[in-house]
C-alpha cells in the first residue's frame, strides 16, 4: 500500500529495524504514511474518541485505538462525523484505484520473480 498523501511505496526496512512508515485512520479508512508526510499528516488523522490518540488501526471491520484499546464500528455512512481534524472522504485519494506505470512495472516484476521460482522448483523436482 502506498503513502496516502504522496503515493510513495514502502520499501523493506533494514534487517532488525522497524519500518519508518506509520499506519493511521483517515476518513474511516486505514492508511499508510511515509516518513516525509508524517508531520503534515498529523492534522488529517482520525482521533480516538476515548483518549484523543491517533494510533488507530482498522481491522476486521472495526477501528481500534492502540493506546487505550477502545474498539468501535466504522462510520461508513458518514465518514466525517465525530472526527477531530480529519479530512472528509472526498478529499482522500482512493488508493484502491491509484494505477500508474510504477504499479504495472511492479506487478510485472513480481510475476517474473514468481515464474523464476516455479521454474527453479520444477527443475529441482524433475
Amino acid at each position: 500500500m502506498p503513502c496516502y498523501r504522496c503515493g510513495t511505496r514502502q520499501a523493506d526496512p533494514e534487517p532488525g529495524k522497524p519500518s519508518p512508515y506509520r499506519r493511521g485512520v483517515v476518513g474511516e479508512h486505514q492508511v499508510l504514511i511515509c516518513p516525509a508526510c508524517q508531520p503534515a499528516a498529523a492534522a488529517d488523522l482520525t482521533r480516538c474518541p476515548g483518549c484523543g490518540g491517533v494510533r488507530l488501526i482498522r481491522r476486521l471491520d472495526q477501528i481500534e485505538c492502540l493506546d487505550c484499546r477502545l474498539t468501535r464500528e466504522p462510520r461508513d455512512d458518514d465518514p466525517g462525523s465525530g472526527m477531530s481534524g480529519a479530512k472528509s472522504a472526498p478529499d482522500i485519494p482512493d488508493i484502491s484505484v491509484m494505477s500508474d506505470s510504477r504499479d504495472s512495472a511492479l506487478a510485472a516484476e513480481v510475476a517474473r520473480a514468481l515464474e523464476r521460482i516455479r521454474r527453479a522448483r520444477a527443475s529441482g523436482q524433475g
